[in-house]
């Protein structure tokens, strides 16, 4: 494996697929999405994992592969990204999330948020720390891909931001 020239889509499938190989099972949540989604317009430097598996384990796996632990975090001296493993559950604000995305590659498969949901966790950054990078992470998933509108409505109405929703729908909408 190169991991120099590796891209992060096809990283994020290969630690994926490793870790399912031994058991552990993984969503991919937080920027990566956006970087997989934008086609690296926006460009990620680490990948955050969803466990509920203890780190010894992960450990144990990613390990002859190069990566070295540094608490819930592994590098690789040869590889541009970070792999990270946050907290349980998978939420975007207050909303528990199930369903993900799978995505295929010859590297293997991956789950990770649904652009939807990849969008509310970006917008989630705005609405709680007006978060303007996160903002436009948010319009380029939802130029390119169909978001559930009225989900995101129910959800931002629920988080007590529908007006920033509306912002940010306002500026979906307008020509570039």
């Amino acid at each position: 494996m190169n991991f120099k020239k590796i891209d992060i889509k096809d990283l994020a499938c290969y630690i994926y697929a490793t870790l399912k190989t031994a058991g552990i099972d993984a969503v991919l949540v937080g920027g990566a999405c956006v970087s997989i989604y934008s086609q690296n317009r926006y460009q990620s430097l680490d990948l955050d994992f969803v466990t509920y598996e203890e780190m010894r384990p992960i450990e144990t796996v990613l390990k002859p592969l190069g990566f070295q632990r540094r608490g819930r975090c592994f590098s690789h001296e040869e590889c541009p990204y970070l792999l990270d493993f946050v907290n349980p559950p998978i939420s975007v604000g207050g909303e528990s999330i199930k369903d993900f995305k799978t995505l295929k590659t010859s590297y293997g498969s991956l789950q990770l948020l649904t652009p939807t949901d990849s969008v509310k966790d970006r917008l989630a950054a705005f609405f709680h720390w007006n978060d303007r990078q996160a903002f436009e992470q948010a319009l380029l998933v939802a130029k390119d891909h169909k978001i559930k509108v009225n989900n995101l409505k129910r959800w931002a109405r629920e988080e007590g931001h529908s007006d920033r929703l509306n912002q940010f729908l306002k500026s979906l909408n307008s020509p570039a």
